[in-house]
Formats: C-alpha cells, sequence, structure tokens
C-alpha cells in the first residue's frame, strides 16, 4: 500500500447519534428515553437527536423550547466534547493497529479507512469486516453491535454503502448489522437509485435540485454537465463526477500529531469572565515558551474545561493568519469565548495547540530599517525607493484580489496649467 499516496479502497464506520449512544452506555436509566443534543452558546437549538426523539417531531435545527414542546420527556444531553473525542479517540487507536492509513472525519461517529493491499493480510473483504468487527468488540461490545460499515471505491462512495449497511437489531445488540461492499465494476449502478442528500455540498444545493425534480443520483446523471456548471458552479461538477462514480477520494493517512498542551487547575472553580481571562493569557504564555513552539506561529487553537459538577467544555478556532503575538491570540480566543461561554464554573482550564504556521516576525511595514528614511511613517528609502516589506504586501494583495490593489502618486509637471499634467497614478507592483 502507497500510503504516502492513500488508498484507493475506502472502507467507512459509521455510528448514527455517536455521542447519543455514548450518553447511553454511560447513563444505561436513559436507554428507552428520548434524547438530544445542543449548540452550545445562549441561544440553544437541537444540534442532533434520536431516532425516537424524531418520532415526535424533534429535528435538528429547532429551538429548544419548541422541541420540548413537541416531547415534554426529551432529556437535554449536555455537551461533554472532552469524553466525546476520547471515545473517538479510542476507536482510532484500534483502526491505525489495523491499518496504516486512518483519516476521520468532521463527524465524530464517522472514520474511514484504507484497505488497499490488505487482502494479503486478512484476506477477503468479508473477512477483513469479521477480522475488525472482532478487534472493536474486544474494545466495547456496544461500538461492534452498532457499527455501520460500508465498503468501496473512494470516501464518497463507502459513507454511502455505510448509510445503507443494515444497523443492528434492538432485539439483537449482539448482532451486528450486515456491511455493504461495493465492487469498483458496481459503482455506477450502487449509486444510480441514491438520494441527492447523500451528496458533500451544500443543503441549499440539495433543496435546489430536489425543486428541480431531481431526488435520486441516477437522475443527476441524466443532466447536463454545462447545465449543472451554469446553476450550481464548481459544486455542480463534483456533484456529477460523484453521481457517476468517477470521482475517487482516497483514503489519505493523518500526519501524526505533536500538539502543545498546557493546562491550569484551579484551587476553587471560577466562574467569572475576567478570572477565565486572565488564566487564559497565562496559558498561553506558557504555550508559547514551549519548545516546540520556537521558531513556529500558531493558527489552531483548542480551549477546553472541565466544569463543576461534571461535564466538559471546549472550543475550536482556528485563526486567518498565523501568529506568535500572546495579544492577537489572547484577544482572538476571547472573541471565541464570548459567542460560546462555560456554562457552569471551571474547574480545569486547558489550551492546545494542534495547528502551526512559518515563523512569524510580526514586522510592520512602517518600521525604519537599515537604509531607510529615519522618520516614522515614511515609505521610501533615501534612494527614493520603495520598503521592500511594502512592496511584498503589494504583491500579495494584487493576488488575492486579481488586480492592482495599491498606487502610487507621481509628480510629473506641478506648474502645469492642465491638471492631469500634474501628477500620475502608478500601479505599486
Amino acid at each position: 500500500m502507497d500510503a504516502g499516496r492513500g488508498s484507493r479502497m475506502a472502507l467507512c464506520l459509521w455510528w448514527p447519534g455517536f455521542e447519543l449512544e455514548l450518553e447511553r452506555v454511560r447513563t444505561p436509566s436513559l436507554a428507552d428515553r428520548p434524547l438530544a443534543l445542543p449548540t452550545p452558546g445562549d441561544r440553544r437549538r437541537i444540534e442532533m437527536g434520536c431516532a425516537l426523539a424524531a418520532s415526535f417531531g424533534v429535528e435538528p435545527g429547532m429551538i429548544v423550547s419548541q422541541a420540548i414542546a413537541l416531547c415534554p420527556s426529551l432529556v437535554l444531553c449536555e455537551p461533554d466534547p472532552d469524553f466525546h473525542d476520547a471515545a473517538r479517540d479510542r476507536v482510532l487507536e484500534v483502526l491505525r493497529r489495523w491499518s496504516p492509513v486512518v483519516e476521520r472525519s468532521t463527524e465524530r461517529g464517522r472514520m474511514f479507512v484504507g484497505v488497499d493491499g490488505l487482502e494479503r493480510l486478512y484476506g477477503r473483504p468479508e473477512r477483513q469486516i469479521a477480522g475488525l468487527r472482532a478487534r472493536l468488540e474486544a474494545l466495547s461490545p456496544w461500538l461492534a453491535s452498532r457499527s455501520r460499515i460500508g465498503c468501496a471505491p473512494g470516501k464518497f462512495a463507502a459513507w454511502v454503502a455505510a448509510r445503507s449497511a443494515e444497523p443492528a437489531r434492538s432485539a439483537e445488540p449482539a448482532r451486528p448489522g450486515a456491511a455493504v461492499c461495493v465492487t469498483p465494476a458496481d459503482l455506477a449502478a450502487f449509486l444510480a437509485p441514491q438520494p441527492v442528500d447523500v451528496l458533500p455540498v451544500s443543503p441549499r444545493m440539495v433543496e435546489r435540485l430536489k425543486r428541480l425534480g431531481v431526488r435520486r443520483l441516477g437522475q443527476l446523471v441524466r443532466m447536463p454537465e454545462p447545465a449543472l456548471v451554469s446553476q450550481f458552479g464548481a459544486d455542480g461538477r463534483r456533484a456529477l463526477a460523484w453521481a457517476r462514480g468517477t470521482r475517487i477520494d482516497r483514503v489519505r493517512p493523518e500526519a501524526p500529531a505533536r500538539p502543545i498542551r498546557v493546562a491550569l487547575d484551579f484551587p476553587s472553580p471560577i466562574g467569572q469572565l475576567e478570572l477565565l481571562h486572565a488564566a487564559l493569557d497565562r496559558l498561553i504564555g506558557r504555550a508559547l515558551d514551549h519548545p516546540r513552539r520556537r521558531g513556529k506561529s500558531v493558527r489552531g487553537l483548542r480551549v477546553s474545561a472541565s466544569l463543576e459538577d461534571g461535564g466538559s467544555w471546549s472550543i475550536r478556532a482556528v485563526a486567518r493568519e498565523p501568529t506568535s503575538e500572546p495579544e492577537r491570540l489572547g484577544a482572538f480566543l476571547r472573541s471565541r469565548i464570548a459567542l460560546d461561554r462555560p456554562r457552569r464554573a471551571v474547574e480545569t482550564l486547558r489550551l492546545e495547540f494542534f495547528r502551526f504556521g512559518p515563523a512569524s516576525a510580526q514586522t510592520g511595514l512602517f518600521d525604519p530599517k537599515e537604509g531607510a528614511a529615519r522618520v516614522l511613517g515614511s515609505l521610501e528609502t533615501k534612494d527614493g525607493e520603495l520598503l521592500p516589506a511594502f512592496c511584498r504586501a503589494a504583491r500579495l494583495l494584487r493576488l488575492r484580489l486579481g488586480g492592482a490593489a495599491l498606487f502610487r502618486v507621481l509628480e510629473l509637471e506641478p506648474n502645469s496649467r492642465i491638471p492631469e499634467r500634474r501628477h500620475a497614478l502608478m500601479e505599486i507592483a
């Protein structure tokens, strides 16, 4: 298997309602109750609901008060990202011992495994899946019985296959559902009857396709590509390639992450936002002083906390521009915390740097350099040339905007009676 290029054949493992099912395992008294997971923040909505809650009319995106009105017995599970992430990481650890190519998804309960070349180790796909279920069984019988598994060329087709797999029977929780395996020769025929909802595009595009009468991938395939591109742009071309089975997204191994983690325990839980900000500034300073951070800027950050009376809270943010300035990092995180603050007092606060950028000197455009004019704010050197830092910034703006962004006023004939001849604008390249 060429792990560098990724695996063409993909195996998708999917646990519907992963977080809610974990809550049932942690609290057995919730086994027969309708559950829902609300979004964090002050204006909370339903992020996910179980099948029982859906039978009462509870849907994702619904306001919490409206959901409770529809289902008075609804149990709201407070978000506990640390617990959910820990369970996902244990599953990923098992998968990485089974295959060298494992890729996680944005959804906690969905993971992809590359299976190119595994026939020599584990046999045919059916035997591979049976062996993988046995490993999951050793980790947790619930994980083995509730998993839906699909195997097909590319991540999209594997996800559709897992979505079509038979779920475990509620009367026989130890009996796993049947996996769906799709060969390259059968890929187009398998995708044709699938609904357009499986496409990894925006919900707005899916809704527009349904209004046009396109409800199955087989109907989408019969549409001309220029018409789709004119309506949906690049998304239309990608959707058509997925529906035809010509776009194969390989499973690519994740680079081993070496995040920088720091934590701070409080003698007594704190609930004041000012104290939380002060503790966060202290953690930022400790993380920036870490030996592995030196020579690199920071772009991806995660703040998490253990809350009073159990539970956890976390926010994950990726900055547009990497930086190594503690003031900018602090302001960036404080703005995110203002949108989603902890709902209870914090016992332990943790900070993680998980994505890095190149070295960031953070030099100003107008700082006087060697050979530059000693006047604050001057853009020219003694020889009349523009500062190199300013020229680099102008070139970046031109590349981003696709045209001229900055101009320089040049004096041509200051004594001319015609105003247009006195000065001219010259593009800064």
